[in-house]
């Protein structure tokens, strides 16, 4: 039985940066990223440099009491049409099963309660049905497709389109709140 309360998000640090790098690199995360490339130490610190600055985004660590697991990237923050995406991953690939949903909760109670959002969009590689499976458990809804959106591996890939809406993430979450208790 896993205790969402032993889980906590945090936005990320200069001390969280050597172990988002290895990460970022690692091949079970680059896999199904955007940025596949191996991402020297200069980019990215980079990219931290520039989402330290960037208030349309909030990038946060998952931790388990003081183990970092995973990151969510809150991203493109529109307080005007109320909405946002978000990318995440869980870096660590040692924790136990349900996790990943934990990590879902606390970052939509994130981007719904303390942020003030009404949708969550986000993006999926088509041939990433684990994520496309994941999005649907949390209640996010199919709204496109974008045809040979992304290249990996010299091969085209469509990218699928979802939302979540913050009445129906109200419906959703008490039903993965009482899964959890039974993981």
């Amino acid at each position: 039985m896993l205790n969402i309360n032993n889980y906590q998000l945090k936005p990320i640090t200069k001390n969280d940066l050597e172990v988002v790098y290895q990460w970022r690199n690692s091949e079970h995360i680059k896999k199904w990223m955007y940025t596949d490339h191996h991402i020297s130490w200069e980019e990215h610190d980079q990219w931290y440099r520039n989402i330290s600055n960037d208030p349309s985004q909030k990038v946060m660590i998952l931790y388990n009491i003081d183990h970092p697991l995973g990151v969510v990237n809150v991203s493109n923050i529109n307080i005007e049409h109320s909405r946002c995406y978000w990318g995440f991953y869980i870096g660590d690939k040692n924790t136990i099963k349900g996790v990943g949903t934990i990590l879902g909760i606390l970052a939509l109670d994130e981007i719904f309660n303390n942020i003030g959002l009404r949708k969550v969009c986000s993006e999926v590689i088509a041939t990433n049905t684990h994520s496309y499976h994941y999005h649907q458990k949390l209640g996010f809804i199919e709204e496109g497709r974008h045809i040979d959106h992304v290249s990996k591996n010299q091969q085209f890939h469509d990218v699928i389109s979802m939302a979540l809406f913050s009445k129906t993430w109200l419906d959703i979450k008490p039903e993965l709140l009482e899964k959890l208790r039974g993981v």
